[in-house]
């Protein structure tokens, strides 16, 4: 089925991509919606190699990219140069002594069967609950967002559990819902459905593996909302603790995104 553009969270149609997408249209809690054009979310653009794809982009009129992937994923695939175009580094995951993880799902695709579910079982689910805190990545994006250098395209390899913790923050920080920030996460599935089942191949074990792997689970999601409302009494808390983003500072970031 052919995404509606105006749908959204609908995906550009991009030769090297099948979720770049953007936040803009969705609902907040005051009956404004988030502009277009402002916000776009990602897997790596190094695939955006063919005319179209560059025509595409360039339209977009972009100012800046986050690349949220570790240095090991950046050497596989780095992000082409762009005109006029900012690029910042960070790795949005780290372990508990700030070294970068490596969070390529190809990488991890490689493990073995029993590497594999430990990691889905036991690593996915306190990356999770770590991601939102301390972050260095998505206070350069929140950065970003509150000095006007956007549009911007935020990604990581897959543009899924990076990405996807990433757009939802930005989402809350607008004033959307959870239920529109699950919407937007879950989304990937729906999206990158060719592409997972292309991933999974048919071992029945190693495609149910591979398919979490590549897939994303609204569970994971709340892990991250969970750790926040353990740690913190309301989201305003929150973005002021993580962000520096107190009452004010939050509704002039609303007033410049929203319409």
């Amino acid at each position: 089925m052919q995404p509606d553009l105006f749908e959204p969270g609908a995906p550009l149609p991009f030769d090297g991509s099948d979720n770049f997408r953007e936040l803009g249209g969705y609902p907040v809690q005051d009956g404004r919606h988030v502009k277009r054009g402002v916000f776009w979310r990602a897997g790596a653009p190094g695939k955006l190699v063919s005319p179209h794809d560059r025509r595409l982009f360039s339209s977009l009129g972009i100012r800046a990219i986050l690349d949220l992937r570790s240095s090991g994923e950046r050497l596989q695939l780095p992000d082409p140069a762009w005109p006029g175009v900012k690029l910042y580094e960070s790795s949005a995951i780290l372990d508990e002594e700030g070294r970068e993880i490596n969070f390529d799902p190809r990488f991890l695709a490689a493990q073995s069967p029993a590497e594999t579910r430990r990691y889905l079982e036991e690593d996915i689910p306190k990356i999770y609950e770590r991601l939102p805190f301390a972050n260095p990545a998505y206070r350069c994006l929140f950065f970003c967002a509150a000095s006007r250098q956007t549009p911007i395209l935020f990604h990581c390899t897959a543009g899924k559990d990076r990405t996807g913790v990433a757009a939802a923050l930005l989402l809350l920080a607008l004033g959307a819902d959870r239920e529109i920030v699950r919407k937007d996460y879950m989304l990937t599935n729906r999206w990158r459905a060719d592409s997972i089942r292309a991933a999974c191949g048919k071992e029945p074990e190693r495609a149910e593996l591979l398919n979490r792997l590549m897939s994303v689970r609204q569970e994971d999601l709340d892990r991250s909302l969970a750790a926040i409302d353990r740690r913190y009494s309301t989201m305003q808390a929150y973005f002021a603790g993580e962000f520096g983003l107190n009452a004010a500072a939050l509704k002039r970031l609303q007033d410049m995104y929203l319409e």
